[in-house]
């Protein structure tokens, strides 16, 4: 879970965050484009990768907004992601929602294939970040007018013994720090991820999760329970009670509050006659 840049603003259609994927085989063109992104207001979070299979990875065990794509790499190239990522589309195997696309290369000659395959942009190296900020304003215009991913969709990449496996987060109950790791309990069991807890709470606070204290996140999604008692608060978390740290009660009052309001039917339905 590889993120390099976290904040802390609320996502809204007026100031979008995006998730976005750097895809180049050359450490140093990853850099540059690390570098403006970390300083573009319209980006949240930036993934890598150096080539075409690192970047499905990403895409599979992530949730991207946009993919900025090089063109020319050893193996599989750009053009032939954004293919499969086009023909997917097409064949309604992934929603509309899917992430844009926007060239960064050195080529101006595939330029032509690049737009009948409905990239977002273009963009040639070296990249101005006057240029990139208007490419980027366009996705989040773009992906604010378009319905969010479904959260059971969205997966995790965790180790188990010698194996990789895939989570989905909306079956984590809670997490809980472990020294650089976070604990992700679910009813199957309980898995390691190398995150913090802020990393989650930022990153899968559309989905529920919310940290109640420097040791607990926890997924609303999953508590039955808000126990007060002596001024102090928790939360019943499936068979699990999780304290509420003085600090974050405030916080977490609010999120309960803003999680109830989201989850209650729009058309409630009237009792028995």
């Amino acid at each position: 879970m590889s993120t390099e840049k976290v904040s802390t603003e609320k996502v809204s259609t007026e100031n979008p965050q995006l998730r976005a994927l750097v895809v180049d085989d050359e450490p140093p063109a990853i850099k540059q484009m690390q570098w403006l992104l970390n300083e573009e207001p319209l980006v949240r979070t930036v993934h890598t990768a150096a080539n075409v299979a690192q970047a499905r990875h990403v895409l599979d065990t992530e949730r991207i907004d946009v993919v900025l794509l090089d063109i020319h790499m050893p193996g599989h190239s750009g053009l032939d992601l954004a293919r499969d990522l086009t023909r997917d589309r097409e064949a309604e195997t992934v929603p509309e929602s899917s992430p844009q696309i926007i060239f960064v290369t050195a080529d101006a000659q595939p330029a032509v294939e690049a737009f009948e395959l409905r990239v977002r942009d273009y963009l040639l190296k070296p990249v101005r970040a006057q240029r990139l900020h208007e490419a980027l304003r366009r996705v989040a215009e773009s992906s604010a007018a378009q319905p969010a991913a479904e959260p059971q969709m969205i997966r995790v990449s965790v180790l188990q013994g010698d194996s990789t496996l895939l989570l989905p987060i909306s079956s984590i109950r809670w997490a809980q720090a472990q020294g650089d790791y976070a604990r992700l309990h679910t009813e199957e069991g309980s898995y390691l991820l190398r995150a913090s807890l802020a990393d989650l709470e930022e990153q899968w606070g559309d989905y529920g999760f919310v940290r109640i204290h420097r040791s607990h996140v926890a997924n609303l999604n999953y508590t039955q329970r808000v126990l007060h008692r002596q001024g102090r608060m928790s939360l019943r978390v499936c068979d699990v009670e999780l304290p509420v740290s003085r600090r974050l009660m405030p916080h977490v009052r609010e999120r309960l509050e803003e999680h109830r309001l989201r989850s209650a039917p729009r058309n409630p339905a009237k009792g028995p006659a």
